[in-house]
This record gives structure tokens, sequence and C-alpha cells, in this order.
């Protein structure tokens, strides 16, 4: 959790209008298992995995390269209960290092208290499926991270005290606190669940996908995918595995981009932009921006989480912002679905 607030802190900058896949979908079991791969969760009571989790986000001008942000966590899942009507599960931290070579001094910080602090687990629980419904500890989450907020204020205004001249400290400090203030906000932060279990309870067509949509943010997409049947590997895998890809294009109005910009520096930064500022925003963005996302969901047999990938490519003019979400499973303990005997192996991805 230490590290997801500062993770917070550091994504209050301008972020774009985009949404994992929704193409070709319906709820699973509409159609036939023929037609259709239908992700559902075949959890048994104590199945236990573990994660590796990396973040990382770059940014390339005129070929250049540079990466601003990197976060890298291993954490466990573990099942506490199984019922007909969904799953309690456990997530579990278990180590947590991040870096920001543009501020290297709050990255040290943030090591430093989390050190001192320690985390807490967080406990959700989903339908049948494995979608997730709720967060059921989300109040010990939210005082724990209203906690950290004030350390990490208390700290970053008192180590750079110009600070108070740019942005206001009860504001700053507001604002990172509504991104816990409830159940909702709370799992929004967590990427990790999103890209896990975020497509459990969809089906999706076998085979190659095109479709042309209007998001929820309101702009056109274009998507391709491919879905079906293949082991995730040779050596850990099963006849029985399957997997979802796709390929998303989205594109901004220099407009709009202009629009959100404008408004988040108002409410976060204490000086208003005036009419000659907004004229240089807009001169500086004069065109379109347009975003990619390419998403990979490789799934066991028995509908967990193999191998995931989610990366976000934003070009704008002659700049090129990635950024990269990876998780891999480093270690499994199942229950056989419907009983039987335990399943465990390792694996060193």
């Amino acid at each position: 959790m230490y590290s997801r607030v500062f993770r917070v802190i550091l994504a209050l900058s301008l972020q774009f209008f985009s949404l994992p896949i929704v193409a070709q979908t319906t709820t699973a079991q509409q159609e036939s298992k023929d037609s259709v791969i239908n992700i559902i969760a075949y959890f048994c009571k104590n199945d236990t995995l573990a994660y590796d989790f990396q973040h990382v986000k770059m940014k390339v001008v005129d070929k250049d390269t540079t990466v601003n942000y990197y976060y890298n966590s291993e954490f466990q899942l573990i099942v506490r209960d199984s019922t007909k009507q969904g799953y309690k599960i456990e997530m579990k931290p278990i180590s947590q290092h991040v870096e920001s070579p543009e501020d290297s001094l709050m990255a040290q910080m943030v090591e430093k208290l989390a050190n001192l602090m320690g985390d807490v687990p967080l406990i959700f629980t989903t339908d049948e499926y494995g979608s997730i419904q709720h967060v059921e500890n989300w109040r010990e989450v939210r005082d724990f991270s209203r906690k950290m907020v004030k350390l990490l204020t208390d700290s970053l205004y008192t180590l750079r005290p110009e600070l108070m001249g740019v942005v206001d400290r009860q504001r700053f400090e507001a604002s990172l606190n509504l991104q816990f203030a409830n159940e909702k906000a709370i799992l929004d932060t967590y990427d990790e669940l999103r890209i896990l279990f975020g497509l459990h309870g969809k089906a999706y067509r076998i085979g190659k996908n095109e479709e042309d949509l209007t998001n929820p943010s309101g702009y056109p997409q274009h998507i391709e995918s491919v879905v079906s049947y293949g082991k995730t590997s040779e050596d850990d895998g099963f006849e029985d595995d399957y997997y979802v890809n796709s390929l998303s294009e989205i594109k901004i109005p220099a407009k709009d981009i202009v629009n959100l910009t404008t408004d988040r520096m108002n409410m976060m930064y204490n000086h208003k932009m005036t009419d000659k500022d907004q004229q240089e925003l807009e001169k500086a963005i004069d065109e379109d921006a347009k975003i990619s996302i390419i998403e990979g969901y490789d799934y066991f047999y028995n509908g967990w989480p193999c191998d995931m990938e989610y990366d976000k490519v934003t070009d704008l003019k002659n700049v090129r912002n990635i950024e990269i979400y990876r998780l891999q499973w480093t270690s499994r303990h199942w229950g056989v679905f419907g009983g039987g005997e335990v399943e465990e192996q390792g694996s060193t991805l």
C-alpha cells in the first residue's frame, strides 16, 4: 500500500481515455462452447498463486527514450473461501520496490516510510465467475492510506517548502485522500486486479474479430482481437489453457486534450491559467492524440491468470508515452476442482 500511495501521487498527471477490450463480449455461458471461450473461475479453497508485477512508464522524444517510473512487486493471491456464490480472496504483499529517476528523493522517502509502517493485505470477493464484487476490508485500507498520505505530505513539504507556492498543501493532501475515499476508489488503484480479473464473467468469440465502437468516454475505438485455446507454455501449460489478445486504437481531439490539461492544472496548482497560458497550450497541442492499447491475457484451464500484459502507447506530435503493465505467475498451489489431490508446481518465469 505504501508504494501504491506513491503511484497515485505520480499518476496525478494527464491521463487519456481508454478501457480494456470489449470487442465481441457477452455474458459467460450465453453462447455455445464451440463458438466462444468463457472466462470462468474454477478455484478451490486454499488455492495460492504468487505473481510478479511490473509497471513501467517511458517517454520517447525524437527517438530518445527515458524511463520515468519503474515499479515492481511480488504478491500472493490466496483463496480463503469458495462457495457456489463466489470466492473470498486475500491479496498478500511479499515485496515492493519503486524507482523514479525524475524524483529519486521521493522514491527514497517512500521506501523509508514503508519500512516503518509495513503494509496491509486486501481481502476481496468475487461472483461465481471470478469477477470482483467487493473489498471487504476497504475501511482498514482507507484508514491506513490516510495515515500514509499524511506522513508523505508532511515529509515532502518539510523537505521542499517551496512547493507551498506551487501547490497548496491541504489541496494536495485532499486530492490524494480522494483516491482512497471509498471501496470503489480503492479498488480502482489496484491495476493488478483489474488486469488479472477484468475479463472474468465474459465470453469471447473464438477466432479473429474486428469491431468499431464508441467507448464510454465517447470516442471512436477500433478493436482487433484473437481468441483461442493454446497451452500457456510447453513446460507449465495444459491442453485446455486459452488466451485473449487484442489491439485497440483511439483518437482524442487536440481540443479535448487542451481542456483536460487546463482543468487539471487549475484544480491542482495555485497559479491559475490565464488566457495567454491557454493560447500557448493550444499552440503546443495542435494535433490529435493517437492511443494504441495492446493487451494479452493468458489463462490456465481453471481460469487462473497466467501471463498478462497491458500496454498503452500515446502518440502526440513528436512525443510517445509508453506505459507497460506485466504480470507473470511465479508459483502455484492448487486444489483439484470438484475434489481430489492437491497439485503443486513452481515456475522460474
